[in-house]
């Protein structure tokens, strides 16, 4: 037996003031006077029999209603089996946007708050309490008392950020090394929470799962939108493709979908869901040759609302320029791509002897279409035009004999040198899909397609640093890529000629040059998600060096500017939180603009049950792991047994109780 209050235990010193009043009375005596006590000697032998077996009781009610009251105080427990002893008390109350939502018996995130004050209850002063939320902030460092930690938890706001079962048990090891009792508090999101993160738990510590019940909502979730063209830059109408799901399974009729360019509303369209279906729609408006526009979607679904909008900003671009500098015939199949579509491209075509050296510093992608050598003045201006953010792509010769030469070419763009030709048929099969030049290209790998089929290539040494695009099915590279300095150098190892390859004939030809051209200039996504994308790129070129600020939604942040591979990019700090429209600002002129988005993970409110819970605990034997529900109206007593085992502090207070009133029958019934 252990006892939660140890140090009242001193009380049963105590004991000692009955006994001592029971001595002192002993030795009372009174005098009475009488004529004769002959008659009174049998009386006296009787009376002093009594009044010993009296004093005794009375002695032993006293000492034992003094006794089980100290035990009632002390709370007196048989702990479990299975109880972890420990001082360490971590609550992670689940913060997300989902629980921010009224389902209709209340407000889950204040119910959370509720349940973890009920779980402080149930713990002594002598404990430490800490406190996380998904926000993981410097103060889960912090260890508060019984008392400290009530404020801190009214203090707890919704927020954007979502953290996985994984996510707290690393950050809890990361805080504290010695054993901990671990309560997380959440709508169970299977979306979200990374439930197979309870594998990851420590045996000599002890968790316990509380579920706060969501119920099932319709709900409309705004998941994504894109243009068409690679580059916005229309002047007329544009359309904008918007992908909406109903989340729920229940049907939705008639809803309102708005589109607002630049705070004004400019369409709207009625749109019926069936359960869980997702629909692509279209939304067109006419861009007013601004050269940034902000936009939102906008629905008005209830109670859940944090997925009602959709941000996003589109850079006015103007047309892609293309370059190709040919040592003898231009090839057809680049000048199919890049010469037929005038919308998004201007596409020239020189041959090295009459190169116009002034176009070249205007260029957006160059391409060497088997060039075998470069003069001086032509290497000179591709140095310069490389070092201003330039990219170049190098065909190289069919039939090259002469090596040498055309590596004192590639030795002086500091890119891998060739060392034979290799004839040998050989699938083209190895695509970095996660490259950004595949970027919306693929909506699945790649499975069950005819690839591109190579019959002669060139063997490229491989001394300098450079990311492989495209592979054979060798894993050599038939498509690479170097960063240098400022600019991107882009190298084929086979020309692109149906004597040594097919692959201009095949699909993946067009998306993948097209793409190759769109990166030369930079294209901003439309919007970043919160809490996954902390770095952004700006179009605007800081040659002033000036501060950056980042303003919106009543912040004014001072980002990092990094310069990659001759990009702006700004790196947040992840200290944007509310979705929204942000403007770039250098020296109060802003410069450009940037959309910020919640996940829409969280829109989905598919949860994990009591039951669910329960059924995967004993199907996995994850041990040290307990359950409670927050329809438990008792949830702080419920935790006391739980922790303590058995509680015997009621029964000692009622035993002190009954002897208290024992001794008083004892003193009115026995008369002497």
């Amino acid at each position: 037996m252990r006892y939660q209050n140890p140090q009242l235990l001193y009380a049963l010193f105590a004991i000692a003031i009955p006994i001592l009043i029971h001595l002192f009375n002993l030795r009372k005596h009174k005098k009475i006077y009488f004529s004769s006590i002959r008659f009174l000697t049998e009386i006296k032998e009787k009376r002093k029999k009594r009044a010993q077996l009296k004093n005794l009781l009375i002695l032993t009610s006293r000492i034992l209603a003094i006794t089980f009251l100290v035990l009632a105080f002390s709370k007196p427990y048989i702990p479990k089996s299975d109880n972890i002893e420990t001082n360490n008390i971590f609550i992670y109350i689940d913060n997300s946007l989902s629980m921010d939502v009224d389902y209709g018996e209340g407000n889950l995130l204040n119910l959370a708050k509720n349940i973890s004050k009920d779980i402080i209850q149930a713990y002594s002063s002598d404990n430490q309490f800490h406190l996380i939320t998904n926000n993981f902030n410097a103060s889960d460092n912090i260890s508060y008392s019984i008392n400290t930690i009530q404020d801190q938890i009214d203090h707890i706001q919704a927020s954007s950020r979502q953290k996985g079962i994984s996510d707290i048990i690393s950050r809890i090891n990361l805080l504290n090394s010695e054993r901990n009792h671990l309560y997380i508090i959440s709508d169970f999101q299977k979306k979200t929470i990374d439930i197979d993160g309870l594998n990851k738990l420590k045996t000599d510590n002890k968790t316990t799962l509380v579920c706060i019940k969501n119920n099932e909502l319709k709900n409309i979730s705004i998941d994504s939108c894109f243009i068409n063209s690679p580059i916005f830059m229309s002047d007329n109408e544009t359309e904008l493709k918007v992908i909406i799901s109903n989340t729920s399974k229940k049907d939705i009729l008639d809803e309102v979908l708005f589109l607002y360019i630049d705070n004004k509303q400019r369409s709207q369209q009625y749109i019926n869901l069936s359960s869980n279906e997702k629909k692509e729609i279209t939304l067109k408006f006419s861009n007013q040759n601004n050269q940034i526009i902000s936009g939102e979607i906008r629905t008005h679904d209830s109670p859940i609302s944090f997925d009602n909008n959709l941000y996003f900003t589109l850079y006015r671009n103007n047309k892609i320029n293309v370059l190709t500098i040919n040592e003898k015939n231009e090839n057809t199949a680049l000048g199919s791509l890049f010469g037929a579509d005038t919308s998004l491209f201007n596409y020239t075509s020189f041959n090295t002897e009459n190169i116009n050296y002034n176009t070249l510093a205007k260029q957006n992608f160059i391409i060497f279409n088997e060039v075998s050598e470069l003069s001086s003045g032509l290497l000179s201006a591709i140095e310069v035009y490389l070092e201003n953010n330039g990219s170049l792509l190098i065909i190289p010769p069919a039939g090259l004999n002469n090596f040498s030469s055309y590596n004192l070419m590639l030795k002086s763009l500091d890119i891998n040198l060739i060392s034979k030709s290799i004839k040998n048929e050989i699938k083209i099969n190895k695509f970095t899909l996660e490259h950004s030049i595949y970027k919306n290209v693929f909506k699945e790998e790649l499975k069950q397609i005819n690839y591109p089929i190579c019959k002669e290539y060139y063997k490229i040494n491989n001394n300098k640093l450079s990311t492989q695009i495209i592979g054979f099915s060798n894993q050599k590279d038939f498509l690479s890529l170097y960063n240098k300095g400022k600019g991107t150098i882009y190298q084929l190892s086979s020309p692109l000629d149906l004597n040594y390859n097919n692959f201009t004939k095949h699909a993946l030809f067009v998306p993948t040059f097209i793409n190759m051209a769109t990166a030369s200039i930079q294209i901003d996504a439309p919007y970043y998600i919160i809490d996954r994308d902390d770095k952004v790129n700006s179009n605007y070129k800081n040659i002033k060096k000036e501060t950056p600020h980042i303003i919106g939604n009543e912040i004014d942040i001072i980002p990092t500017p990094i310069n990659k591979n001759g990009k702006q990019v700004l790196e947040m700090h992840n200290q944007i939180n509310k979705n929204g429209i942000y403007s770039l600002k250098y020296n109060n002129k802003i410069v450009d603009k940037f959309a910020f988005n919640y996940n829409n993970k969280e829109s989905r409110t598919n949860a994990w049950s009591y039951k669910q819970l329960n059924n995967y605990i004993s199907e996995n034997r994850i041990a040290n792991v307990s359950l409670l529900s927050s329809s438990n109206k008792q949830l702080s007593n419920t935790i006391k047994e739980y922790k303590n085992g058995k509680e015997y502090w009621k029964i000692s207070l009622l035993l002190s109780l009954l002897f208290f009133a024992l001794e008083i029958l004892i003193i009115k019934i026995i008369k002497l």
